[in-house]
């Protein structure tokens, strides 16, 4: 039997890279799928691609920095497909025409958004979907996080910190909801494929990688998944790295 079969999966940011990858996952394993996505014709190629594994898949096109949407969308997921067992929380990044730059120099302001999209967005659509996993006596959770959480990131003091909050989120709400039959965990990644990295920087990326290369996207996709999994029952309150061995360093070159 699919080890989704049955389950019923959100997954944010899903219309590309990480999110695609996951929910690529998710319905070869036979999970039914609520999408979301700021961009609509990014989000459409992806479930008709998904429909192509025989998933029921809906989209939900908005911002999940918007709590009335956070909470318009998990009315429409629960209406299409009767329940939500499944969360990967992938959305983040940097909002639109907000620079990044060195703290001191820096608008707070624009600080004070980065920091936004990269916690209380998946902060928001947790506190939105928890409560009914915690009824039911089932739920599966990963948010996910990147090296920068705990390398640091010059010039990305606000999305380090985001993430960073993710941890301590995760470690907190799961010791709250395990006895609930609730899994909440974090993923860690590093050195994925993102169409806006020059080439400098990814060759850098690539030679502290212990396996000299980019990650793959299946690869990341995979390693949720895993998480999202009932192979994974006895795994909460962690913080995995899916990084090539970024986090740890290659102290003899």
């Amino acid at each position: 039997m699919s080890r989704f079969a049955g389950k019923v999966a959100v997954v944010t940011g899903a219309g590309r890279g990480i999110g695609a990858a996951t929910a690529a996952e998710l319905a070869k394993g036979g999970a039914a799928l609520a999408l979301n996505d700021v961009d609509e014709d990014r989000l459409s190629a992806t479930a008709e691609e998904l429909r192509g594994h025989g998933a029921k898949v809906t989209t939900h096109i908005g911002s999940v920095m918007e709590p009335d949407f956070i909470r318009r969308f998990v009315d429409e997921a629960n209406a299409a497909h009767g329940k939500v067992d499944l969360l990967a929380n992938n959305a983040g990044g940097g909002p639109p025409m907000t620079p990044w730059g060195e703290f001191a120099t820096s608008d707070f302001a624009h600080f004070r958004a980065i920091f936004e999209m990269n916690f209380f967005t998946q902060a928001m659509l947790l506190h939105a979907l928890l409560p009914a996993m915690v009824a039911r006596g089932y739920g599966k959770v990963v948010c996910v996080s990147s090296i920068s959480a705990v390398l640091g990131q010059e010039s990305g003091s606000a999305y380090a910190s985001g993430k960073l909050a993710l941890h301590a989120l995760v470690s907190s709400v799961s010791k709250e909801v395990a006895r609930h039959g609730v899994n909440v965990n974090a993923v860690i990644l590093g050195n994925p494929p993102h169409p806006s990295r020059t080439p400098e920087r990814q060759a850098y990326l690539d030679a502290l990688s212990h396996f000299d290369r980019v990650g793959r996207l299946d690869e990341f996709g995979k390693g949720i998944a895993f998480l999202l999994s009932d192979d994974a029952s006895y795994i909460s309150g962690a913080a995995v790295p899916i990084d090539g061995g970024l986090i740890a360093p290659r102290l003899n070159e």
